[in-house]
This record gives structure tokens, C-alpha cells and sequence, in this order.
């Protein structure tokens, strides 16, 4: 699950990009001051850093999404880590190598000098680096950050199950969803699943009904959430324990579980394509749940 929304992500760019791209003209390429001698600001090299900064960044986003759809980062981290650096590392210079030229062409008017590439690519890998860094700090400060909401949830759970011996009537477990109008409680047993689409979350309830969410990721809906009732089957699905109604097995280690209600009223239901790296944690929670 990504760290960071596409709307975070644009507003690193935001702020990030103009002064990674003052700093690199100035110091890197321009290598004047000012108040020195002759100084202009290199709006050239300024462009050119801002550009190929920005699409080296979404080039590495794109990247980032098919990793955490296909080697999610708590599953393998040593092969994720390595896997992100190689094709991260790769996809960013041949961004680089694209989009560098043609920026200096557009920007002064001539193509670079052998050692302006030079220059271009230090200040590419170290951006790279950087960003790299950036975001598998992220991803362990969201699993440090989960692993400690976990055991405050535990003891909670403790808490009221010991409390509940006086207590002769079960009270049922509400979800609090946000939406756009205020928030919605409703009980567990009435929510299929969140569903995932153009950066916006529906709720699904078990009726059939599709209710649109404030929530534009399911890493901002994931921590309200019990994972022993909720499971993210992939990108676009999670789900409750009752919405599961058949699992089966697929080409190439694959899971196709079959869910109720279907998102178009007219199907029977709604097939589910479950990756062969989340196969055996969805095993393990489905085998556990009380419905299974």
C-alpha cells in the first residue's frame, strides 16, 4: 500500500521541485551568485532541472504502483528494497537520457555538452536517491506507525473483553466512514466492500447500495478499520469477511474470489483477482474469519 496519495504527492512536487531546481542551477550548472560579478538567474537550467525533475518523479511513481500491486513491501522488503532501486534506478535514467537533451534544445536553444550531461547526470542519480529514500522511509514509518495502532487496539479489545463479563448484551461494531457531508456509522455486518476508482473510495453495503466516500486512498481508511474483518484483496478492492462467497483457484497461483453484491446490479456477483503474493495472507484471514 503506497505511503503517500497522488494528491500528496502532488504537493511534494509543488514545493520540492522549484527548490531542488534553484539549488542544482545555481550550484551545479550556473555556479554564480547572487550579488557576484555577472549574474543572471539561470532560467535555463532552472527549466531544464524543474522538467526533468518532474518527469522523473512520476516516472518513478509509475514504478512505485506496479511494485506495490506486485511485490508489496511488507511481504519481501530485502527484494522490494533492491527491486525499487534497480528498475527505479533504470527508469530514471532513460527519463534522463530522454528528457534532458530535449529540454536544454528547448530551453537554449542548443543541444548539451558532453560535460553538462555529465553534470545532469549526477544531480539525476542523487535526486534519485533521494526520492527513493524518501519514500521507503515513509513506507517504514506507516508500518511503525500501524504496528503500534495494532497493539493499542489489542489492548483495548483486552480491556473490553475483560469488562464484558458484566456486561450481559454484545454491542455491535461500528465503522465510522467519512463522507463528503459529514460522517456515517454503520455496523460491520452491513458493508461489503471499500471500492477503489479514479481516486475515489465507495462504500459498497451489503444492500447493493454504493455510498461515496471523502477518502481519495485506502491508506486513510485502512487504520479505522479491523483487519481480522477487512481484507485489500488488491488495488481496487477490500472487503468484508461477508462479502466473501466463493474462492477459487487461478492461472499462475491466482485467487479469483468471487464477491456479493456485484458493483453493476445487473451480474450475479463481482470477480476478484487476488495476486499470487497476497494468495497466502488472504488464505490465512479468510480460513480464520467465522464465515469461512
Amino acid at each position: 500500500m503506497a505511503p503517500l496519495t497522488r494528491r500528496q504527492h502532488l504537493y511534494l512536487r509543488l514545493a520540492l521541485v522549484p527548490i531542488a531546481a534553484l539549488v542544482a542551477s545555481h550550484v551545479v550548472f550556473g555556479q554564480l551568485f547572487p550579488g557576484q560579478p555577472g549574474y543572471q538567474f539561470p532560467w535555463p537550467y532552472f527549466l531544464t532541472v524543474a522538467t526533468v525533475m518532474a518527469s522523473c518523479w512520476e516516472v518513478n511513481l509509475v514504478v512505485f504502483d506496479w511494485l506495490d500491486s506486485r511485490l508489496p513491501f511488507g511481504q519481501q522488503p530485502t527484494r522490494r528494497l533492491a527491486a525499487q532501486f534497480v528498475l527505479g534506478g533504470v527508469a530514471t535514467l532513460l527519463t534522463f537520457a530522454v528528457v534532458f537533451p530535449l529540454a536544454q534544445r528547448l530551453y537554449t536553444h542548443h543541444w548539451p555538452a558532453l560535460p553538462t550531461v555529465l553534470k545532469g547526470i549526477t544531480v539525476c542519480i542523487t535526486l534519485a536517491s533521494l526520492l527513493n529514500g524518501g519514500y521507503v522511509g515513509l513506507y517504514i514509518l506507516r508500518a511503525f506507525l500501524t504496528e503500534r495502532e495494532t497493539k493499542n487496539r489489542s489492548i483495548s479489545e483486552s480491556s473490553a473483553g475483560s469488562n464484558s463479563i458484566a456486561t450481559p448484551l454484545s454491542v455491535p461494531q461500528l465503522v465510522t466512514v467519512a463522507m463528503h457531508t459529514g460522517k456515517l456509522r454503520l455496523p460491520v455486518d452491513q458493508i461489503a466492500y471499500f471500492y477503489s476508482t479514479g481516486g475515489l473510495i465507495l462504500l459498497v453495503k451489503t444492500d447493493g447500495q454504493q455510498v461515496p466516500t471523502s477518502y481519495s486512498s485506502f491508506a486513510q481508511l485502512t487504520p479505522q478499520l479491523d483487519n481480522r474483518s477487512f481484507f485489500q484483496l488488491n488495488r481496487q478492492f477490500l472487503v468484508a469477511q461477508n462479502a466473501v462467497r466463493t474462492v477459487q483457484d487461478d492461472t499462475n497461483r491466482k485467487l479469483a474470489v468471487l464477491l456479493v453484491p456485484a458493483l453493476h446490479k445487473q451480474q450475479p456477483h463481482e470477480e476478484v483477482m487476488v495476486s499470487r503474493y497476497r494468495r497466502p495472507d488472504f488464505k490465512k484471514w479468510f480460513e480464520a474469519s467465522p464465515i469461512a
